[in-house]
């Protein structure tokens, strides 16, 4: 089997958030399955998304038309219902495995040593507190929400009883502390709030002795880019996934 692990050491995401072949089950978005195929430090292999049931394929590498040609290789071998890929390959897909909505997303990391909390950070807030799935109910990105066995814990911010801010945290089998599922309610934001559930979830990490925090965001999210650079976050990379036309729901009036 062709493994990233091999192919690319060195990269930050593999590193992380790729699951090893023969590792065990993922609780991440990008796992390792069938053999992959590589040339140079280019590499894709069949993977899954997080919802059980969809077919992925995840393609990295320097080379843009390289990647895009891994890719179409493992897509010739099976069914394939979503791609991943770096931002630079996209384009270079093949029409047929470029998904209609995709979703432009980054990669970040932060030694937790290294960050730069508020120390005034926020608290931490019981797995199944009914409060979170409303507040969440404000975030265009949120996919963990209460309930989900992977939750380690939440952290949050109140005002006389009302959930204002929260933030959410997996552990992922590389033992990287991932943060997710980040909201702020729209009454409450610009005031530094969700700066300060973050700060009490990487204290936490910091606490247990997790290597590294991680966690992924829309490009297109300006207001996170700040917040997350002002924590000491550093942006690896940056990738595009989506659901091919035949997979995506259909809509209904």
């Amino acid at each position: 089997m062709t493994s990233p692990h091999a192919v690319r050491p060195d990269d930050p995401l593999v590193r992380w958030m790729v699951v090893p072949s023969g590792a065990g089950e993922a609780t991440g978005d990008l796992s390792v399955g069938l053999a992959g195929v590589a040339e140079g430090r280019n590499v894709a292999w069949p993977g899954r998304a997080a919802r059980p049931g969809e077919r992925w394929v995840t393609g990295l590498g320097e080379d843009p038309v390289t990647v895009a040609r891994l890719v179409a290789m493992i897509a010739e071998q099976r069914d394939v219902d979503g791609v991943t890929v770096t931002e630079q390959a996209f384009d270079a897909l093949p029409a047929h495995l470029r998904s209609p909505d995709p979703g432009r997303w980054s990669f970040w990391t932060l030694e937790a040593a290294e960050a730069c909390l508020d120390a005034d950070g926020g608290v931490e807030i019981g797995l199944d507190d009914a409060r979170i799935g409303p507040l969440l109910e404000h975030s265009d990105s949120a996919h963990v929400f209460p309930g989900d066995p992977r939750l380690v814990r939440w952290a949050g911010v109140e005002e006389d009883g009302r959930l204002l801010s929260v933030a959410g945290q997996v552990t992922e089998p590389s033992g990287a502390a991932h943060l997710l599922s980040v909201c702020t309610h729209p009454e409450a934001r610009g005031r530094g709030l969700a700066r300060r559930a973050c700060s009490h979830l990487i204290e936490q990490a910091r606490a247990n002795g997790a290597p590294m925090v991680v966690l992924e965001m829309y490009t297109a999210n300006a207001s996170g880019r700040r917040l997350y650079t002002s924590l000491g976050f550093r942006e690896q990379g940056r990738y595009v996934s989506g659901l091919l036309a035949h997979a995506l729901p259909t809509l209904r009036p």
